[in-house]
């Protein structure tokens, strides 16, 4: 399932520590960049449309963003819904967040192995682009406790997910490769764990969802290339 067997703390570290979290482009803050540039709002607007139309959105959803970082995603979906959680590892990222002006946002500084969240508290929610950064145990665990916190026919939308099948259309070159196999072999992660679809799907089967749907991504996503998306449903 993986290709990376990561240190567990490795990922706290980097997104607690790393200079990356202080650049002072928000894109750039979260590392959504495109050969290191980030992208521009309309490519922005597009990846949060599609999320929004995955979810259903609708105004009286209480929404959970898992990993949320800096709040891209958060900030303009509590526009769009009743309230959002907001849950990183990294205060500092939550930070970035502005409460007074979105003031249907509460942020808690947590680690996504380890929450203490109501049960049955949300309708919907959300892990993008951040699945990569724990193990498949880890994973197991966080899938569980998504499953206890939804409320009944909640939809959670595990999205961004780095495709194991298509690891080599992501590194489609020579030194690309060598350098996969180097992060590999030194337990130094580039992107983190890679992973098989119908792994995924019945390992969320196991902890009790009712449905776990693959969704290939649009093609305009910057990612579409090698990541794909699970829908989850209680």
């Amino acid at each position: 399932m993986s290709s990376i067997e990561q240190k567990n703390d490795y990922w706290v570290t980097f997104w607690t520590t790393h200079e990356i979290i202080k650049a002072k482009d928000p894109q750039c803050q979260i590392g959504r960049t495109v050969n290191k540039i980030s992208i521009d709002q309309q490519k922005w607007q597009f990846h949060l449309d599609e999320i929004e139309e995955i979810l259903c959105l609708c105004p009286d959803d209480t929404l959970i963003d898992l990993c949320a970082g800096n709040g891209l995603i958060a900030m303009p979906l509590s526009l769009r819904c009743q309230s959002v959680t907001a849950v990183d590892i990294s205060n500092t990222l939550l930070e970035y967040i502005d409460t007074q002006l979105y003031p249907n946002i509460t942020l808690i500084t947590e680690d996504a192995r380890n929450m203490n969240l109501p049960t049955k508290a949300f309708s919907k929610g959300l892990m993008y682009s951040a699945l990569q950064y724990f193990n498949e145990h880890e994973i197991i665990g966080i899938f569980a406790a998504i499953y206890q916190f939804l409320k009944r026919d909640g939809l959670f939308l595990v999205g961004d997910i780095p495709d194991i099948d298509r690891l080599f259309v992501y590194h489609n070159k020579p030194e690309w490769v060598r350098a996969y196999f180097d992060s590999v072999k030194n337990n130094n992660p580039v992107i983190g764990t890679w992973f098989k679809k119908d792994i995924l799907v019945a390992m969320a089967k196991y902890v009790g969802f009712n449905e776990a749907v693959v969704i290939n991504q649009h093609p305009d996503l910057i990612n579409s290339h090698y990541r794909f998306d699970l829908l989850l449903k209680k």
